[in-house]
């Protein structure tokens, strides 16, 4: 982790047990002349080995790795983990995968937990994605080349997995389980709630965007440095082809890059022990997050996200933070409307930068590991910093349903760091409709999108509620209604459902 000199950081009245973060790093291949394709757990490799470099005590803290922490990509080899702790020294170190739809914070409060409890001495957390070489492999006609034997001989000691199904079947039988169609109908019911028209909300998602653009183009490990104009990435064109109205292409997270990402994890007593410099450390302050996942079609408000603020409010209040004292910020950014629903229930102005890396659309996107790069990338800003900063970084786990918020500072905590689940206090602020499949008759629309069908043409996707407060999802593929939609505001549209799931002409 390299930086400018720090101020002496004194040690002396921490628990020994408390965790830090030695090191983060980030890696990016991007496209162009030169470019070669690599496994995922290569690249993990990379970004764990410059992590360790970056400590000047790489030979020390690898054989002292007792966990192994990867968020699971798009990448089919099981248990890039175990090649990891076998390349620094570890070969015995217990190697952990997520599945997606676990949140990945869940990795950072294992590792935590395992140099605090005396577990490890040193945890690693890694993830990758290297969807990029998928395709130049593909149109060079050659494949990906393979990862190390090691990733490749067993599943890891441990697998954890989500309890739910990430959709429900309403959602699978009605065009929902692509995330954009999910976020797009949020968008429209913020948008309303906004007060703006479509072209209104056009150009401020082109202004937001277009700030992220502009960071993502400064960011060590930002994939996409073309700085593009709010016109260019909200103007449906040959080049930015709709995906779910209001997002074309430049509004939607880009998954298909080579990026790889590793943070080192400590405790105080192992610093003192190994006599590492103390200066360029970061602190957790605190971590927040909930389980609790609300289906879209039952949200009662569905531009509102009160388990985010119980997060906030939960992770802020133990560290006695306000938002307005906060340094860098990342917020998840899948897509806009996941950035301006979290700061809404933060606290934080859009105004403000909201992001360290340039956002999953410009940073880059890396399935399942982007939370992990938000966190590095705060990391590093807080060890550059010239005088006592806390950063803030986020994470999304489903389709805007399970968030996590973590504190970290880079002078020691006043109060101990701690893991926070607020699952049943989200709970008890949510509020939710009943659902009904089958219901017909006169609706009225709270959140629409239009996206491409299989047959060329538009299809209507809504979430609508009757009169007595019951919800559906329903489908219309009458042109002139989806041009109407792309056109106007349709939340508060009065609509008939002709049949279970489908959606009158207009």
């Amino acid at each position: 982790m390299s930086g400018v000199a720090g101020a002496p950081v004194d040690l002396a009245d921490l628990d020994a047990g408390t965790p830090v973060v030695v090191a983060a790093a980030e890696v990016v291949h991007r496209p162009g002349e030169g470019f070669e394709p690599s496994s995922a757990t290569e690249l993990m490799l990379e970004a764990v080995h410059a992590a360790l470099a970056s400590t000047g005590a790489a030979d020390e803290l690898g054989p002292l790795v007792g966990e192994v922490l990867v968020a699971h990509g798009t990448w089919p080899e099981p248990d890039p983990g175990r090649a990891v702790a076998t390349a620094v020294g570890a070969p015995a170190a217990r190697s952990v995968r997520n599945e997606p739809g676990v949140l990945q914070y869940d990795l950072l409060v294992r590792a935590f937990e395992a140099v605090s409890g005396g577990d490890a001495e040193v945890a690693l957390v890694a993830g990758a994605e290297n969807r990029w070489s998928g395709v130049v492999a593909a149109k060079e006609g050659r494949p990906v080349p393979d990862p190390p034997a090691e990733a490749t001989a067993r599943e890891p000691d441990q697998v954890d997995a989500p309890g739910e199904l990430p959709v429900t079947p309403l959602e699978i039988e009605r065009n929902l389980t692509t995330a954009a169609h999910q976020y797009a109908i949020i968008e429209s019911a913020l948008r309303h709630a906004m007060g703006h028209s479509v072209e209104e909300h056009r150009r401020h998602l082109g202004a937001l965007w277009s700030r992220f653009a502009g960071i993502a183009a400064q960011a060590p490990a930002g994939w996409d440095r073309r700085r593009l104009g709010p016109d260019d990435i909200t103007v449906v064109s040959p080049s930015n082809r709709l995906i779910a109205a209001p997002y074309p292409k430049w509004l939607v997270t880009q998954w298909n890059v080579d990026q790889a990402v590793a943070l080192v994890v400590t405790s105080v007593g192992a610093l003192r022990r190994l006599g590492l410099d103390a200066a360029h450390v970061v602190f957790p302050l605190s971590l927040a997050r909930s389980n609790l996942v609300v289906p879209l079609q039952e949200r009662a408000e569905l531009h509102r996200w009160p388990a985010a603020g119980v997060v906030a409010s939960a992770a802020l209040g133990h560290a006695g933070v306000a938002p307005a004292d906060v340094g860098p910020v990342d917020l998840y950014s899948c897509f806009p409307v996941a950035v301006e629903v979290q700061a809404a229930e933060i606290g934080l102005p859009l105004e403000r930068d909201l992001t360290v890396t340039g956002g999953m659309a410009f940073g880059g996107g890396p399935f399942n590991s982007y939370s992990l790069h938000g966190v590095a990338a705060v990391v590093q800003r807080l060890v550059e910093a010239d005088g006592p900063t806390v950063g803030l970084t986020t994470g999304v786990s489903g389709l805007l349903t399970k968030p996590a918020l973590a504190l970290w500072s880079n002078r020691p905590p006043t109060r101990p760091y701690a893991a926070l689940d607020v699952t049943e206090r989200a709970r008890a602020t949510t509020e939710v409709r009943p659902v009904d499949p089958d219901l017909t008759g006169r609706a009225v629309v709270v959140g629409a999108t239009v996206v491409p069908d299989p047959a060329d043409g538009l299809q209507v996707i809504a979430v609508v509620e009757s009169t007595d407060g019951v919800r559906t999802v329903v489908l219309g593929d009458d042109q002139d209604l989806a041009a109407r939609v792309l056109e106007e505001d349709p939340v508060g549209w009065e609509v008939t459902i002709v049949e279970p799931g489908r959606l009158g002409a207009g």
